[in-house]
């Protein structure tokens, strides 16, 4: 027994000193891939060198001072733009704090300048101080925001909620959030997590799960989707599909409850707001669900299309661009915030207990899955498309069923430009309307696009036949060979 003893005892002490020299070894050798696993940020030839990547956030900011068309903005260590907070919050202080893009973190203005900020100080006084904290981060969808806020935000203790998140989740680009990001909420509740909790602290762990988990997904994507590094291969998929982002304004609401905070929701603007618009715009559903969200819950909303257009203010006066507001924007912003707040500031809004079951969505601007992007003389329907005025880098078709609910996009193709088109999906046999975006950054359908929308000739078609499509002269009909 005393022998067995020895023998455990000997093979224990073995074991602790291998274990020691792999961790040296690891610290040694593995350097790079050590600081990798920390999240590394892109070269200036991947883009901005202001983020960096994070596996569970895809890119987050580097602390420090930048500077954005002319404007200054502060990063902190929480990655979040503005001075350095005191946590533990102080006694007396309230907080806002809020989600979204760059539209919300304030691009292209000043620190204290955007409309998070001048709610705060509108509201706040001498004897109710109120901070306003800006965890918007550009290019951010629902799910990193909800990612961050779990991770550092929440430690602000925020008293309410500012969520605005609609922009990035409603993108088109070559990459879709959920399938990048690592669930970091998912994780961290199951049994896994606690032995990964304790794992952390081995540097060999830590690079043996950055390889092996880490940089064949979230992280190597995230050097190449970082804000304002564009991605080429549009694959026609929202970043977050529209139920997924009920969803995910459904946890940010119950992130609020189980911090005991209040919730008020910002649903923003763009330039195409001040446009006369006839057809329906691929924000549309979108913004529908933050809208019965908000009511769902009893949670106030500001509606910022209505604002700006009731301010009789030119799209010069409210925008950088087309949808980045200007000072004058985020001030008008923050005021109507800072009005829909005035019963939380005397502790009078209270979120329903029970906001019910979410509904299903459907987009009509997602191409069906046999839809993907063709080249001519591919097979099914054909078009011919005439479209000399071209200004964009690709042509998206859409094909409508008209007698559908919502008219879904049941077919279509994406083109280099004018010419001959072969159309994908099941269009025989119902009646077709036909929606055409001229896409200047070939990014999927947005609020700078060229948009013709032809629906009101309704195609029905038969084997064999084709569609002429004279964009030009705003013309589409059927053409029998």
């Amino acid at each position: 027994m005393a022998s067995l003893s020895k023998r455990l005892g000997f093979a224990t002490v073995c074991t602790v000193l291998a274990f020691s020299g792999l961790e040296l070894g690891t610290r040694l050798l593995m350097a790079e891939d050590l600081q990798s696993a920390q999240g590394l940020p892109p070269s200036p030839s991947e883009g901005s060198q202001t983020m960096k990547g994070n596996p569970y956030l895809l890119w987050e900011q580097v602390p420090g001072t930048r500077q954005e068309q002319r404007a200054t903005a502060n990063i902190n260590s929480l990655g979040m733009r503005g001075p350095e907070p005191t946590i533990p919050k102080p006694n007396g202080v309230r907080r806002l704090l809020a989600t979204g893009d760059s539209s919300v973190y304030g691009f292209g203005v000043n620190d204290g300048q955007p409309f998070v900020n001048v709610a705060a100080q509108a509201l706040s006084s001498s004897e109710q101080p109120i901070e306003g904290w800006n965890a918007a981060i550009p290019g951010y969808s629902s799910f990193q925001s909800i990612n961050l806020l779990e991770m550092r935000a929440l430690d602000l203790e925020p008293d309410l909620l500012v969520i605005a998140n609609l922009w990035s989740d409603n993108n088109f680009d070559d990459f879709v959030d959920k399938e990048l990001i690592s669930a970091w909420s998912s994780f961290e509740s199951s049994p896994s997590a606690r032995m990964h909790r304790r794992l952390q602290a081995s540097a060999f762990y830590r690079v043996m799960n950055y390889r092996l988990n880490i940089a064949t997904g979230a992280q190597a994507q995230a050097r190449a989707v970082g804000w304002q590094v564009g991605g080429e291969g549009q694959i026609g998929r929202r970043r977050v599909e529209v139920n997924d982002y009920a969803s995910n304004l459904e946890r940010l609401v119950q992130l609020a409850r189980e911090n005991e905070a209040s919730v008020v929701f910002v649903l923003l603007a763009n330039k195409e707001d001040l446009r006369p618009q006839e057809a329906q715009a691929a924000w549309a559903a979108y913004r529908s669900v933050m809208r019965e969200t908000a009511e769902r819950h009893g949670a106030p909303i500001v509606e910022v299309p209505a604002l700006f257009q009731a301010s009789g203010l030119s799209t010069q006066q409210l925008f950088l661009d087309e949808m980045h507001p200007t000072v004058t924007g985020h001030q008008l912003i923050g005021e109507a915030l800072a009005e829909a707040l005035q019963p939380w500031s005397r502790g009078e809004l209270e979120l329903k207990a029970d906001g019910g079951a979410v509904p299903l969505y459907d987009d009509p601007f997602v191409r069906a899955p046999d839809s993907a992007p063709s080249q001519s003389g591919q097979g099914g329907t054909h078009a011919k498309l005439r479209y000399q005025s071209m200004k964009g880098q690709r042509i998206q078709i859409d094909l409508l069923d008209l007698d559908a609910p919502g008219q879904p996009r049941i077919g279509g193709a994406m083109a280099q430009g004018p010419g001959d088109i072969a159309l994908n999906g099941g269009v025989m046999g119902k009646r077709i309307g036909v929606v055409i975006f001229d896409d200047l950054t070939g990014n999927g359908p947005s609020p700078d696009d060229v948009r013709f929308d032809l629906r009101e000739q309704a195609l029905e078609l038969k084997p064999g036949e084709r569609i002429l499509i004279d964009a030009d002269s705003g013309l589409v009909q059927v053409q029998i060979p």
